[in-house]
């Protein structure tokens, strides 16, 4: 994505052309991928300052527009796209399905990856922007000295550069607006024209731009280099072949390296052809091929090449683009692949292996020079960024090694010419072609057609692209000969269904010569027989794989009908085998569901007689039973051994009375409550945020030994409370040997406990969700859970941590235990919030108990004129006709005054005030 980002861009033809060439090395240790090199080639660095209509620059620019955050896009002073020169000449600065801010986030995933700091990208996107910035300096004209030179308009810019790229402003105005000459005892600054500044202006910022493309090609092959020797996979992903409305000097170098290596790939083509003949002894006849060494002198040869002129006419200072085209004309008028212009146009043709192509020479010298000035150079070396004082230093040492080797190599004293654009290109496609000649391998590939839609074929398009690759070439140098290459052993295997050959044939020429007779009538000049293959010619092939496909046609048709036959019978008894085992299955089941209905029907009988009965026995035992008064239960005082004892003789002698008093029923039908509504800003709450605020230490999660102090912050007297509490619950959670009815009343006891002191509530309810966050005893956590419903049944949390442990309720609650906390929760902040009593007078009755356990719908024997409905543990004597299940189907109507509750236990009657709730009539009770 990186090397994509900086050196693909939108073309007329591609939305995602590469502007420019790698040849990648890929390094291999015991099969596996050990490492990688990438040699890139010809930057198309005229791109960054200009490009043509429909066309983008580089994707890396609009990608950092569009994916940096505001704060940054501030800091490096950016805008939209379209408000810079270098990005907004092609029209259009967007392209349909790309995701601009999304590729630039994988971009910074890729620089987090290849261990880049964020100095480093920091340092990255301040030399982009300043390249766009850069852009946007525009000139004036002024007379000086009797000749208009150029100022500078957009002062505000060159602040801006110079900021990004931490150098003077005046020095980088100057580098811009005038030219540097140094004699020996001065500098002397003469000032440039507009069109000379507009150049110079664009030179560095084309210099900026591959000395960093540059540096990211260096960073990334030294992170990804083998430590070792290692076997290597090589893959060439070069430019095509390019003929533009506009071509110009980068199109020529494109095009002489298709041409080059075209010539490559048909040298190898043809010397693999002839070695194969050979090692076959097959006499070898000679295959003419298009040779386009004619064409490659033209544009390289030594000494009047087209780029061997270019090279010398950047050498003179007077040179200019019109005398390098007169010098093309003059030593290339004659020559049958070079074309000139029939008007005095600036322009030449040359006539490629894959058509004519004509070739604009505006700017050919300034982009074949391509040198930085000394005292650019300078001053970029004392930026006080280091990416980029590094970059120029490193440059610098560059041209001063090639200076130093040009003089050294020189046999007389000459002045130093700084290597061109073409040299080196030249010289990079002579090192390609020799690592590709040590690979022996050649290919070539294709690009998208222009429009990018799928199931789309353009035969002009793709018969260009053909023969601007060379297949067309290569195809038709291996078709001269004979293309199909089949062994022996392969020949015999392939075709012996056709002709009646014994079965051990031996896999030799004269065998497959005479299964070769018996299949077609052939004349001797179709093939060819070598050591240890038949060498074929297309038509023959086509005619023997036309023979072979009609047998096996009526094989298969042969083959269908014995097939069909077969699976028909089987067919038939599988259905006959599904149809009686349907019969049984049905049988079957109309027999259960007339069992379970007799079942049900019985268990239903059977419940409703116990019911009765268990609850005769249970008031007769009550009333003998030696209940405190008002009853309460132990006092607080008590020690906690004491009390375990109490528990203990109590839940035997409660066993009996309570046994069977509490029945599994199908629930009534209840209407949903559309007020029991989870907030909106439930989500603002998590456990989290409760206990940074309110805890005294900042910790939450699982405890196995008792507190040393309370979880929240509570008053002193209450905090001895809070630890005894903290071991009560140990206990309940821990004790495998409660159960029963011994667990209902050491719940309770601890229930009582928050009922008794309202300001241990919250730390009740904190202790008990502490316990079962992050427990790993499913056993331990459950009776957490169970504990946590049992005390939401009898008081509800402060409304400073009501939404807090809803909050913990709905994401972390065990199994079933999420909506029967969660509707406890919120029918308790319901009336929180209109001001009612929340708290209950007694702890909750065992069949509140049994309904948390089960996590079921509670149903109380109401009854009235006529039916019966639920209650809820918050249902109190005066709540609305649905929290009751009065009215509607009670047959309530609005005109009467009032109604009540109340309960009969035996031959007396409790009724229930306003304010009290209904089980707690059933906690009294009990």
């Amino acid at each position: 994505p990186l090397l994509e980002s900086f050196g693909n861009a939108k073309t007329v033809r591609n939305d995602n052309s590469s502007r420019f060439g790698k040849f990648v090395e890929i390094f291999l240790e015991d099969g596996l991928i050990c490492g990688a090199i990438t040699s890139q080639y010809l930057l198309e660095k005229s791109r960054v300052v200009f490009q043509a209509k429909s066309e983008r620059n580089y994707h890396i620019f609009y990608e950092m527009l569009a994916g940096l955050p505001a704060q940054q896009r501030q800091r490096y002073c950016l805008q939209g796209a379209e408000t810079y020169y270098y990005l907004n000449q092609g029209g259009n600065c967007e392209i349909p399905g790309k995701n601009d801010a999304e590729d630039f986030h994988r971009l910074l995933n890729t620089m987090e990856a290849l261990s880049f700091s964020v100095e480093e990208q920091n340092s990255i996107f301040r030399i982009l922007s300043s390249v766009l910035h850069l852009g946007n300096v525009y000139f004036d004209k002024y007379e000086s000295d009797c000749q208009e030179v150029a100022m500078v308009v957009s002062a505000t810019e060159i602040r801006t550069v110079a900021e990004l790229l931490q150098v003077s402003p005046e020095g980088l105005q100057k580098a811009i607006t005038f030219k540097v000459t140094e004699t020996l005892r001065e500098k002397i600054f003469t000032p440039l024209t507009v069109e000379s500044a507009v150049d110079a202006r664009d030179a560095i910022a084309k210099t900026l731009y591959s000395l960093l493309f540059g540096w990211l090609t260096d960073r990334i092959n030294k992170l990804v280099y083998p430590r070792q020797e290692a076997l290597s996979i090589a893959i060439l992903d070069i430019y095509g072949f390019e003929d533009l409305n506009f071509n110009s000097f980068e199109q020529l170098c494109i095009n002489y390296a298709n041409e080059y290596l075209q010539f490559f790939f048909n040298k190898i083509v043809f010397q693999e052809e002839q070695e194969e003949y050979l090692r076959e002894q097959i006499e070898w006849k000679e295959i003419p091929f298009s040779d386009n060494q004619p064409c490659i002198d033209l544009i390289s040869q030594k000494p009047y090449g087209i780029l061997r002129i270019l090279d010398d006419q950047s050498c003179f200072p007077q040179a200019t683009d019109h005398t390098f085209l007169q010098k093309c004309h003059y030593h290339h008028g004659t020559n049958p692949l070079y074309t000139k212009p029939k008007m005095p146009l600036p322009e030449f043709t040359i006539k490629h292996y894959a058509g004519k192509v004509t070739y604009q020479v505006h700017k050919f010298l300034d982009k074949n020079y391509d040198q930085v000035r000394q005292d650019v150079l300078d001053l970029f070396i004392s930026s006080r960024t280091k990416v980029v004082a590094n970059l120029f230093f490193g440059h610098a040492q560059v041209m001063a090694r090639q200076r130093s080797l040009i003089r050294r190599s020189s046999t007389r004293t000459r002045r130093y010419k700084a290597p061109t654009v073409a040299a080196r290109f030249q010289q990079s496609l002579l090192d390609l072609v020799e690592k590709m000649e040590r690979s022996g391998q050649a290919g070539a590939g294709f690009s998208p057609c222009p429009p990018q839609e799928p199931g789309l074929f353009e035969a002009d398009v793709v018969s260009s692209q053909l023969r601007y690759s060379g297949i067309l070439e290569t195809i038709r140098i291996r078709k001269e000969g004979f293309p199909i290459r089949i062994p022996f052993l392969v020949f015999i295997d392939r075709y012996r269904c056709l002709v009646d050959m014994w079965s051990n044939v031996i896999p030799n020429g004269a065998n497959c010569v005479e299964m070769l007779r018996n299949l077609c009538p052939v004349s001797p000049s179709m093939y060819y027989v070598g050591v240890s293959k038949l060498f074929l010619k297309e038509q023959l092939y086509q005619a023997l794989e036309s023979k072979r496909a009609r047998a096996h046609h009526l094989a298969a048709l042969t083959l269908q009908r014995y097939a069909r036959t077969f699976f028909i019978k089987r067919r038939f008894r599988s259905l006959r085998r599904k149809i009686v085992l349907l019969q049984s299955r049905a049988r079957g089941y109309l027999a259960r569901q007339r069992y379970r209905r007799m079942r049900h029907t019985l268990i239903k009988f059977r419940s409703l007689v116990h019911i009765y009965v268990n609850r005769r026995r249970y008031l007769k035992v009550r009333v003998g039973m030696a209940q405190p008064k008002g009853g309460s239960w132990v006092p607080f005082s008590s020690p906690m051994h004491a009390w375990c004892a109490v528990v203990a003789r109590s839940a035997a002698a409660a066993r009996e009375v309570n046994a069977g008093c509490v029945v599994l029923v199908p629930p009534p039908a209840l209407q949903p409550d559309s007020q029991l509504t989870l907030p909106l800003d439930i989500n603002d709450y998590p456990m989290a945020k409760y206990v940074r605020g309110h805890f005294q230490e900042p910790a939450f999660g699982m405890l196995t030994a008792p507190l040393m102090a309370p979880l929240t912050r509570l008053d002193e007297e209450l905090c001895q409370e809070a630890l005894s509490l903290f071991q009560l619950i140990l206990r309940f959670m821990g004790d495998p040997a409660l159960g029963g009815s011994q667990e209902t009343l050491f719940g309770n006891y601890i229930v009582q406990k928050g009922l008794s002191a309202p300001g241990l509530r919250d730390e009740l309810l904190a202790q008990a969700a502490n316990q079962v966050w992050r427990n790993t005893n499913v056993n331990n956590e459950e009776r957490g859970w169970l504990l946590l419903a049992a005390c939401l049944s009898a008081f509800p949390p402060s409304t400073a941590f009501d939404k807090y442990l809803l909050k913990f309720v709905s994401d972390y609650a065990f199994a079933g235990y999420k909506p029967v906390c969660q509707r406890k929760l919120m029918h308790a902040m319901a009336r929180s919030q209109l001001g009612a009593a929340a708290a209950r007078a007694y702890p909750p009755s065992l069949l509140e108990w049994t309904a948390n356990r089960q996590q079921a719908s509670m149903a109380l024997d109401l009854h009235c004129f006529n039916g019966a409905g639920d209650g809820g543990a918050w249902a109190c004597g005066s709540e609305d006709q649905t929290q009751l299940g009065a009215g509607g189907d009670w047959g309530l109507a609005e005109g009467w005054q009032g109604w009540s509750v109340a309960m009969k236990a035996g031959a007396q009657w409790a009724e229930l005030a306003g304010h009290d709730y209904v089980l707690d009539l059933i906690s009294d009770l009990e």
